[in-house]
C-alpha cells in the first residue's frame, strides 16, 4: 500500500537561500533564528548549495569532544594542516624515540652524520609535547595564534556555521563567545538556533555580537506549511477540513518535523493500518494530533474519561474566530455529540480511533492459520482480545481482504457469542463492519439511504438489518440487543424505526430479550424515564423480567447501578452482575442543566419495584438507596 501514502513535498527555498549566501559575503556575524525542527538545517544545505563559499558546519552541542572549542573550531577550518600538525609532532617524537641507544632498530643509520640533529629535534619537540600536554587545558595559545592568523590570507573564503547554538549549555555557549572574539570581522559567522532560548539572552549579551538575525523564510513558518498540508490531506481524502481544526493547528506552532512526525502517523492509521474509509476522517486527525502533542488529553478520551471545559477555559468569540475551539474543546466535542451514518464517528467507536503502538509477537503467517481455520482457539481469541492484542490489529488491517464466506462466519460466531453475553473490541469490530453495509451498498448494488428521509429512511434501515439476521432464526429483541450493544443503532433510532410494536405483558413472554424489546417500545412512544407517565401495562412487563433484565433495564433508565459504572452507564457493563451483587438505587437526582431542579423517585419508581428489589435481597443482592447529588449546587 505503499503507493497510497501521503509524501510531503520538499519545501523550496531557492530565493531565500541565494539571498542569504549574498549576506555571507560581508565577514559579519549572524544569527539564524528559528526553533528545533523548523527546517534550519534544510534551509542551509540549500544555502551551500547557491553560495561560492565553504559552509563550515560545528555542532558542540552533539560533539563529545574533549578538545577545547578553539582546537574544534580550528580543526574543521583548516584539516589538512590541523592532521599535518599532529602527523608531523607524533612522526618527530617516534623517530626520537626510536633513534635513542635504548630502543635503537636501526633506523639512525639511515640519517648518517645528521643524526645528532634529528635527535635533538626530536627531544625538542618530545619535551615541547609532554609540557603542551600538561598545560593544555589552561592554554589555547598555540591554535589561538594559528587560527588568527591563518584567517588573514585575502583567498580565505569560509564561512563559520555554529549550529544548535540553543541547545548548547551555558559553559559551551561561553567558550563559543571565545571563539567569536578570536574570528570576529575575519570571516562570515553564523550561530544557528532559538534566540529565545540563549542563555546570555537575559542580559542582551546577543545583540552586542550579532550584526543581523535572520529569520527562516516564511514558506518554512508554520502557518504556512501546515495550511499547505491541509490542502494535501482535503485532496487525499476527498473532504473539507473545519475551520476549527486548521486554525487551531496552525495556530499552534508546530513545526516542520512536527508536520513530519504527523503525517508519519497519518500514514500509519489511515492506510497501513486500513483505516480510510472507516472512520471520520477529521475526527480520526484531531486523535492523531492529541496523541503526538496533547498525550493527557488523548489518555482521558480512551479510556473514557469525560473532557470536561471550566469557564475559564472557553474560548471568546474573538478568540474562536481566530484560533478555532481549543483541542480540548475539540475533543470535548467529538467525545459528546454523535454523528449517524457510517463511517462510525467517535462517540459510537473510540477504540477505532485509538493510535496502535505496540509490535506485533506474532508472525502474519500464524494469524492466516488461525483465520482460515476457524477453530476455537479463534473464538476464544475472538472474545477475550482487546484492543492492543496482535489478533485485534491483524482482523482491524486485514478484514477487508477476507472472502464473503470468511466474513459471513466472523459474524456469526460474533453473534453467537455476544448473546452469551460476552463483548470484546474485535466483536466490536465485526459486527459494525458488516452493519456498514447498510449506509452503501443493496445486492452488491451502490444504493445511498442517507438520501431517504425520515420513516422511509428508518424502514429501509430495519428491512436491511432484519435480512441480514433472518436466516439466523434471531426474535426481534435480539436483534435490538445485538445493535445496541454493539453501538450499529441507538435506542433512540431504534425507537424511530420500530414503530409497530404492541407490548402487553402476554406479547412480551415470547421475546429472548424482554428488557430490550420494553426499551424500545418506551422510546418508541417517547416513554423513556418519564416514570409518571408509565401505565399499569408497563409496569406489570417489568414484574416478568428475570434478575439479568430487570437490573440491565434499570440501569438504561439510570436507576439502579453497580461499582463497575466508570460513569452514569456504561454500554459494555449492562449484563454483568458483579461477584458481591452490590447495588446503587438512586431515589432521587439533582439535574445537571437545572441545578436547583431535584426528581424524587421514591414515588414514582422505588415504591412500585420494592418487592422484586425485596425478592432479590433474599437471593444475595445488596441495595444501597442514595441520592445524586454530583450537580447539587
Amino acid at each position: 500500500m505503499e503507493h497510497e501514502f501521503i509524501k510531503l513535498e520538499h519545501i523550496d527555498t531557492t530565493i531565500a537561500a541565494k539571498n542569504f549566501s549574498v549576506l555571507l559575503n560581508d565577514n559579519k556575524t549572524y544569527f539564524l533564528n528559528g526553533s528545533w525542527g523548523s527546517g534550519k538545517t534544510d534551509f542551509l544545505e540549500e544555502v551551500k548549495k547557491n553560495s561560492p563559499k565553504k559552509l563550515i558546519t560545528i555542532d558542540f552541542w552533539r560533539l563529545t569532544d574533549t578538545r577545547s572549542t578553539i582546537e574544534i573550531a580550528f580543526s574543521k577550518l583548516h584539516p589538512l594542516l590541523y592532521w599535518a600538525i599532529r602527523v608531523g609532532v607524533v612522526l618527530l617524537v617516534a623517530v626520537s624515540i626510536l633513534m635513542t641507544n635504548l630502543v635503537d632498530i636501526g633506523l639512525s643509520n639511515y640519517f648518517g652524520g645528521s643524526k645528532p640533529l634529528i635527535l635533538k629535534l626530536g627531544g625538542v619537540v618530545a619535551l615541547i609535547v609532554a609540557v603542551w600536554q600538561v598545560f593544555k587545558k589552561k592554554s589555547d595559545e598555540f591554535y589561538c595564534f594559528l587560527l588568527s592568523n591563518s584567517l588573514k590570507f585575502p583567498k580565505f573564503s569560509k564561512v563559520l556555521i555554529i549550529d544548535d547554538f540553543d541547545r548548547m549549555s551555558e559553559k559551551q555557549q561561553e567558550e563559543s563567545y571565545k571563539l567569536f572574539s578570536l574570528v570576529n570581522g575575519k570571516l562570515p559567522i553564523v550561530f544557528v538556533g532559538d534566540i529565545t532560548k540563549v542563555h546570555k539572552s537575559d542580559d542582551n549579551y546577543l545583540s552586542k555580537i550579532i550584526d543581523r538575525q535572520v529569520e527562516l523564510p516564511f514558506d518554512l513558518h508554520p502557518t504556512k506549511i501546515w495550511n499547505n498540508y491541509f490542502s494535501v490531506l482535503e485532496d487525499k481524502f476527498n473532504i473539507g477540513l473545519s475551520n476549527d481544526f486548521k486554525k487551531r493547528v496552525s495556530s499552534d506552532q508546530k513545526n516542520l518535523r512536527d508536520r513530519e512526525h504527523f503525517n508519519d502517523y497519518v500514514n500509519q492509521e489511515f492506510f497501513r493500518r486500513g483505516k480510510f474509509g472507516r472512520v471520520q476522517v477529521e475526527q480520526q486527525l484531531l486523535v492523531i494530533y492529541a496523541y503526538l502533542f496533547y498525550p493527557e488529553l488523548y489518555n482521558n478520551i480512551i479510556e473514557g474519561v469525560s473532557i470536561t471545559i471550566k469557564d475559564s477555559e472557553e474560548t471568546v468569540f474573538q478568540s474562536v474566530t481566530k484560533k478555532g475551539l481549543t483541542i480540548k474543546e475539540q475533543l470535548s466535542k467529538i467525545q459528546r455529540f454523535e454523528i449517524l451514518g457510517y463511517p462510525f464517528c467517535f462517540n459510537r467507536n473510540p477504540q477505532g480511533y485509538q493510535v496502535y503502538e505496540v509490535s506485533s509477537n506474532r508472525t502474519e503467517d500464524e494469524l492466516d492459520i488461525l483465520f482460515d481455520n476457524m477453530s476455537e482457539d479463534l473464538v476464544k481469541e475472538l472474545v477475550e482480545s482487546d484492543k492492543l492484542t496482535d489478533f485485534y490489529q491483524y482482523l482491524n488491517t486485514q478484514y477487508q481482504t477476507f472472502s464473503e464466506n470468511q466474513q459471513n462466519q466472523l459474524f456469526e460466531i460474533a453473534i453467537k457469542e455476544s448473546l452469551k453475553l460476552k463483548n470484546s473490541p474485535s466483536m466490536n469490530f465485526i459486527i459494525q463492519e458488516r452493519f456498514s453495509e447498510l449506509y452503501y451498498s443493496v445486492n452488491g448494488e451502490e444504493t445511498d439511504l442517507m438520501d431517504l428521509d425520515g420513516e422511509e429512511f428508518n424502514a429501509k434501515r430495519i428491512e436491511r438489518i432484519e435480512a441480514i439476521f433472518e436466516p439466523l432464526g434471531y426474535d426481534q429483541s435480539q436483534i435490538i440487543y445485538i445493535l445496541e450493544k454493539h453501538n450499529v443503532l441507538s435506542f433512540p433510532e431504534l425507537g424511530k424505526s420500530y414503530t409497530n410494536l404492541i407490548i402487553t405483558p402476554e406479547t412480551i413472554l415470547k421475546y429472548k430479550r424482554k428488557d430490550f424489546i420494553l426499551l424500545t417500545y418506551l422510546h418508541c412512544e417517547n416513554l423513556s424515564r418519564q416514570f409518571i407517565n408509565w401505565d399499569r401495562n408497563i409496569w406489570e412487563c417489568i414484574d416478568l423480567f428475570d434478575n439479568r433484565e430487570f437490573l440491565s433495564f434499570w440501569r438504561f433508565q439510570s436507576i439502579i447501578t453497580n461499582n463497575l459504572d466508570i460513569k452514569d452507564f456504561d454500554i459494555k457493563d449492562f449484563d454483568i452482575i458483579p461477584e458481591d451483587k452490590r447495588y446503587t438505587i438512586w431515589i432521587g437526582r439533582y439535574l445537571s442543566k437545572f441545578p436547583d431542579d431535584y426528581i424524587d423517585f421514591r414515588e414514582s419508581v422505588i415504591s412500585k419495584i420494592k418487592p422484586i428489589l425485596e425478592k432479590m435481597e433474599k437471593e444475595g443482592f445488596i441495595f444501597t438507596e442514595k441520592i445524586d447529588e454530583r450537580h447539587k449546587r
